[in-house]
């Protein structure tokens, strides 16, 4: 349309700026309110208990067992999903560049993927752990639902021994429906099953790649 196009240029840029804030804010209040109105039914789809908010203009919690894992959903305080381990598995991945150096049991996952490794700017684990996320390839397919329709909800992706937590701007119940099993999806590819568990060195030892200690006998035999 020429003439709102025509309308639009001759808007002082701050006006036009303001009009984008004012709609992003009614944007996310009208996504709260279906969200707080659909989240009830949503919690019985998904098989988690729901709970009501606390306060007036929440959209209140879920909790329970999804995918065989405990899981908690909550859209107004820490607006995350979070899918715990059964165990605590040393990994670290993360959507953005954690500063601090890699943990003296953990190594760098060079996952050869484009997607995984652009995706996960921090990436370490366990020789042991790595080695398994290595053998799941194609891994592009753990990131790829993070990175589409729901993308600029997203604020982060984390797992870490605690579990996969999805940090949001705010939530949309669409969100849920996609995210959670992708979420439930890298944890089963970090700790695949009940039982099943990963050979680690003790935590008290490095990793095997890693050299000896300066002093050690290994060094002087």
């Amino acid at each position: 349309m020429p003439g709102a196009s025509s309308l639009l240029s001759s808007l002082p840029l701050g006006l036009i700026m303001f009009g984008g804030t004012v709609f992003a804010l009614l944007r996310r209040k009208w996504t709260r309110k279906g969200a707080a109105r659909d989240f009830p039914s949503l919690g019985r789809e998904l098989g988690l208990a729901y709970s009501a908010p606390r306060y007036d203009g929440g959209v209140g919690t879920l909790a329970g067992s999804y995918a065989d894992r405990e899981v908690r959903i909550d859209p107004d305080d820490q607006r995350l999903i979070k899918v715990r381990f059964r165990g605590a598995p040393r990994v670290d991945l993360r959507s953005y560049q954690h500063t601090a150096a890699a943990p003296f049991d953990m190594v760098t996952v060079y996952a050869q993927d484009r997607d995984f490794d652009r995706y996960f700017k921090t990436r370490y684990a366990t020789q042991a752990i790595a080695r398994q996320i290595l053998a799941a390839r194609p891994l592009g397919r753990f990131v790829e639902p993070f990175q589409g329709a729901q993308a600029r909800q997203i604020q982060s992706l984390t797992v870490t021994s605690d579990g996969v937590v999805c940090r949001f701007d705010y939530m949309p119940a669409e969100a849920l429906r996609e995210l959670l099993p992708a979420c439930a999806a890298l944890a089963d590819l970090i700790e695949p099953a009940a039982g099943t568990a990963v050979s680690e060195p003790p935590a008290s030892e490095p990793p095997a790649s890693a050299p000896p200690p300066a002093g050690s006998p290994a060094q002087h035999g």
